[in-house]
């Protein structure tokens, strides 16, 4: 079986899986049963052993409305439902007008992609 994801991804993926749990105040037995999954199964996807199949963020999304893009990659501690993720495009605006001050302040060019990896850093700081 192969895996897209690293061991890294899967346990971040497993530590966001349990904050989920955590919300529903159910034991790993009674959230796995929820789910359709056996607690084996389940707690190999919470500690990261194993990785995630697809049906299991759409279980997620259908069962409790968890945004499958939160489930992935965050950003924030807290479980996001799909309906609530909302984008302060004030708040954007501020933090690229705020980059682009500091990179011009130390005469500095960021690549595409690094620079996109500090704007999603910074606004996920500032929404905490």
């Amino acid at each position: 079986m192969s895996s897209i994801a690293s061991p890294d991804q899967n346990i971040d993926l497993g530590q966001r899986l349990t904050k989920v749990r955590g919300t529903t105040g159910l034991s790993q037995a009674a959230f796995a049963n929820t789910l359709g999954l056996s607690l084996r199964a389940y707690a190999n996807y919470e500690r990261g052993e194993r990785e995630m199949p697809v049906a299991l963020f759409r279980a997620l999304y259908e069962i409790y409305g968890i945004d499958p893009v939160w489930l992935l990659a965050g950003p924030g501690e807290d479980p996001v439902k799909a309906a609530t993720r909302t984008m302060d495009f004030a708040l954007v605006d501020t933090i690229v007008q705020s980059v682009d001050t500091e990179l011009a302040a130390m005469g500095r060019v960021l690549k595409p992609a690094m620079r996109l990896r500090i704007l999603r850093a910074l606004y996920a700081l500032r929404r905490v």
